[in-house]
């Protein structure tokens, strides 16, 4: 088991209601890229097609753009946008992502799901 996946799943623990064996088992069809912060993982992508999804363990203290510009165009590239959700409730999150240039496309429920052509940023 990877630090990176072990990063994500403290950034969502909280809000799942699995444990680590199960949440692991849930992300072997994705790309994991680990988010580094002065050599120690602080986090990590999730990266399945054009989907995307950042979550850190540890808050990282400077720009983490040099990590997810890579993937992001990658993303946008392949399949001309990447796509995130997340929860409504999640302001944070929510900047962050229309930051990154993310804007969203539709709403069910307490998800957001959110859409990147590119960005500023990328």
């Amino acid at each position: 088991m990877s630090d990176a996946v072990k990063m994500l799943y403290e950034s969502v623990r909280n809000r799942l209601n699995i444990g680590f064996y199960d949440f692991e088992l849930a992300l072997r069809d994705w790309e994991i890229v680990p988010l580094t912060e002065q050599k120690k993982t602080i986090g990590a992508i999730m990266r399945k097609g054009n989907e995307l999804h950042i979550g850190y363990g540890v808050k990282p203290r400077a720009s983490i753009r040099r990590h997810i510009r890579p993937v992001l165009q990658k993303a946008i590239k392949d399949y001309g946008c990447a796509v995130t959700k997340i929860q409504s409730d999640n302001q944070t999150g929510q900047q962050f992502c229309e930051r990154l240039g993310f804007t969203e496309v539709s709403r069910e429920g307490n998800t957001i799901f959110l859409r990147c052509d590119g960005s500023k940023y990328v």
